[in-house]
């Protein structure tokens, strides 16, 4: 395993700039997640330390190497691409053995990778049969075997589990998070499912735009978002972020007031953007003593199993909370929510920064 340094990383296409000078410092057996929306650059800053796309300015190193005029596979990199990039008329074995058999790596050799390797993916029983014969999730364990059996410093998903559907893309996931335990290789992983970013990442790089919004572990990230955009972004489903009014003690949205200790940066008739998490808005019997409490009417139920999801309006502003999957709720019912002021946020309405 190594360590990866991304240093003032610069991609132009003729006079247009696609990524701003991104800095990206990652520790050797780390699992490093690049999420952002579609166009926001992680999968060409991905691309970049692969070698696959030339860099207009900065370096990458990896290991004690600056890698920039290096050919792919000279990296000591692996990547597993979305789309399995399988060779369909060769057996699974074939498959994972054939980047071996160019390096002319002994048959013995190869054998006992591609079987050790096929072990563990579980893939023992399917290396005769071709990609035509398997299943998606099959094909991306393949496709991860490929890359394992030669035993790359760094492995490089370009958001691997996009063709999946919903439960086999939870099943990859743990998959992958426990072969990272077993490997302990350093990983950079690109994906814009901020639940896969959530789940799999040591280090989580949100990108917006051709920049670094924030980057941190998963709890900073979401419990301590630095803009507005990563409060947003971050979190299924995304936190409520409304504008508001600072008071004294409180904030108005709308014609409703909920008191709160404000930031010291902000002062009294302040706009700002006031941001709160459903989980952190609860019909009252489930909440704390501290809370603030309103009274309002649900509009929508999304029924979940282990929770629901209840909608309604606060000062002409629509709110979603969260309840417990077995609440006697209904729609048109006239109920006492209570907001937990202490994880309540304050983003600048001009450049969206957090204001502490």
């Amino acid at each position: 395993m190594s360590n990866i340094e991304i240093r003032d990383l610069v991609k132009r296409y003729g006079t247009v700039e696609a990524l701003h000078a991104i800095n990206i410092k990652i520790e050797p057996g780390e699992f490093a997640v690049l999420v952002g929306p579609s166009g926001c650059g992680k999968s060409t800053t991905l691309r970049m330390v692969a070698g696959l796309e030339t860099i207009s300015g900065g370096e990458i190193v990896i290991g004690d190497r600056v890698v920039n005029g290096l050919r792919p596979k000279e990296r000591g990199i692996a990547m597993v691409f979305q789309n399995y990039a399988l060779y369909p008329s060769k057996t699974v074995y074939q498959n994972m053995a054939f980047s071996l058999k160019l390096s002319r790596v002994p048959k013995d050799v190869i054998d006992q990778k591609v079987r050790a390797v096929a072990e563990i993916l579980e893939l023992t029983e399917l290396l005769e049969r071709k990609p035509g014969a398997l299943s998606g999730g099959q094909r991306q364990r393949v496709a991860m075997g490929r890359a394992i059996v030669r035993d790359p410093k760094v492995f490089l998903f370009d958001e691997p589990l996009s063709n999946l559907d919903a439960k086999l893309r939870g099943q990859m996931r743990v998959e992958i998070k426990r072969l990272h335990q077993r490997l302990k290789n350093t990983i950079i992983y690109v994906t814009h499912d901020q639940v896969e970013a959530m789940t799999l990442a040591d280090r989580i790089v949100v990108m917006r735009d051709g920049h670094i919004e924030q980057q941190g572990t998963p709890d900073e990230i979401f419990h301590d978002p630095a803009s507005e955009f990563v409060a947003g972004f971050m979190g299924s489903p995304a936190m409520n972020l409304v504008k508001a009014t600072a008071g004294a003690d409180a904030i108005t949205i709308g014609d409703t007031s909920i008191p709160w200790a404000l930031p010291a940066s902000i002062s009294n008739g302040d706009t700002l953007t006031f941001g709160l998490r459903p989980e952190d808005i609860r019909p009252a019997i489930d909440a704390s003593e501290v809370s603030t409490r309103l009274t309002v009417t649900l509009e929508l139920i999304e029924q979940l199993g282990t929770e629901k999801l209840i909608y309604f309006t606060v000062g002409g502003h629509s709110f979603v909370g969260k309840a417990e999957g077995r609440a006697d709720l209904r729609v048109g019912q006239s109920i006492e929510v209570a907001f937990d002021m202490v994880h309540a946020y304050g983003f600048s309405p001009n450049s969206g920064a957090r204001l502490r």
